[in-house]
């Protein structure tokens, strides 16, 4: 054969084995498991042993994600150095062994330990090689993709964080820390640090904006699926303490500037969009065939007992979503309501907001909700979701949403 019908055979050869690999990828089947956020505190193997096998029960699938609410703290790294979310390397393992195998870092506890603890949480995740995104050494660390390969497909993840930033805690080009995305009204930075009252409406930072979507083509290019994370506190115009402390009408649903710039990031690229923050269980949209999870809650929640406004009953039930991912779209997806304990083991701590110990430790763990209260999780969440045109049907202990196959 000629060195030139060589050439031609190899580009033949290839062509078909990238065919064959396309058709694979677009049969190949997989389970994507989200869950609400982690505000987690310590290695759970070690502290609450027993809550392991249902907590793990519930976080089955290919893909497994949520969002670690806190900074990494090495041993000898005191408390009073941040502002107290921080936990020990080996939570990671124990999220490990939970099935977590896609993680945020993005959000407003990420800077707890300042550069410390961003760099702490780097290294350790990628010590374990979870697969992250959110934060880095700098903002193009900070907004590049992350990505999780698993035997049916590569998963990529972009993640973000909106209101409640510390100041210094947003990455630049020299400075580690949060992939933010700022949002303003009318000129004027809304951090849901304070009242703005008749502030004209919400809208994105077009710097921020522009970077974000710019990581979610770049993913689109290189991934079988694109999830795209965000970590917000901005709900209206006033501060994030106000509305939930006045139990205002804004923290049960996204803000409309929330709906729109989740639109534009399905439109450039994105599959799954899912939200914490609240952290209350929001309303499910289904926005050209891709699910928009406004907001998960929680999934383990170690706060304190003296952060008495994001303490109210819904804050300890939420569900675990599961997405049924065929081809190139979303098949099903299915609801698993779960409730957390809001009393732990031994004395509470109700002065001190920075304290740990075993009544945090042991606060928060998520088990599967049954009987009425399974029921009344999935039909607050059905309901809270009718606003977006989108319809759960709940059976029993569970609930589901059946999807036609789009793109």
């Amino acid at each position: 054969m000629t060195g030139i019908g060589a050439a031609c055979f190899a580009l033949i050869l290839a062509a078909s084995l990238a065919r064959g690999a396309g058709a694979q990828s677009a049969t190949a089947a997989m389970t994507i498991t989200l869950a609400g956020q982690s505000m987690l505190r310590s290695d759970l193997r070690a502290t609450a042993p027993s809550a392991i096998p249902a907590m793990k029960g519930l976080l089955r699938g290919d893909v497994v994600f949520t969002n670690l609410e806190a900074a990494i703290a090495e041993p000898g790294e005191a408390v009073q150095e941040g502002r107290g979310f921080l936990t020990p390397p080996e939570a990671l393992d124990a999220l490990g062994a939970l099935g977590v195998n896609l993680l945020s870092l993005s959000g407003n506890h990420a800077f707890d330990l300042k550069a410390t603890g961003i760099q702490n949480t780097l290294r350790e995740a990628d010590k374990r090689k979870i697969a992250h995104a959110g934060t880095g050494n700098n903002l193009a660390e900070a907004s590049a993709p992350g990505y999780l390969h698993t035997p049916n497909g590569t998963i990529a993840l972009i993640a973000s964080a909106s209101g409640l930033i510390t100041a210094g805690g947003s990455a630049t080009a020299d400075r580690p820390g949060v992939n933010e995305l700022r949002v303003e009204a009318g000129g004027r930075a809304n951090e849901a640090t304070e009242d703005l009252p008749g502030a004209p409406a919400n809208t994105p930072n077009q710097e921020d904006s522009r970077r974000i979507l710019q990581s979610i083509r770049e993913a689109r290019g290189r991934a079988d699926v694109v999830i795209v994370y965000q970590h917000n506190h901005v709900f209206g115009n006033r501060s994030f303490s106000t509305i939930f402390t006045e139990g205002m009408e804004e923290r049960l649903a996204p803000n409309e500037w929330l709906r729109k710039w989740t639109h534009a990031e399905v439109d450039a690229g994105a599959d799954i969009v899912v939200m914490h923050g609240a952290p209350l269980l929001h309303g499910v949209e289904i926005y050209r065939g891709r699910p928009i999870f406004y907001d998960l809650g929680n999934f383990i929640y170690n706060v304190p007992p003296v952060l008495t406004y994001i303490d109210e009953p819904m804050s300890w039930e939420s569900v675990v979503a599961q997405v049924a991912w065929q081809g190139k779209s979303v098949k099903a997806i299915s609801f698993r309501p779960i409730v957390m304990n809001n009393i732990g083991d031994g004395v509470p701590e109700v002065h001190n907001a920075f304290t740990n110990n075993q009544f945090l430790d042991t606060r928060g763990l998520p088990a599967p909700a049954t009987g009425a209260r399974a029921g009344y999780i999935l039909q607050r969440l059905a309901e809270a979701s009718k606003r977006f045109g989108t319809k759960i049907e709940v059976s029993g202990e569970t609930a589901e949403i059946r999807l036609k196959p789009s793109r």
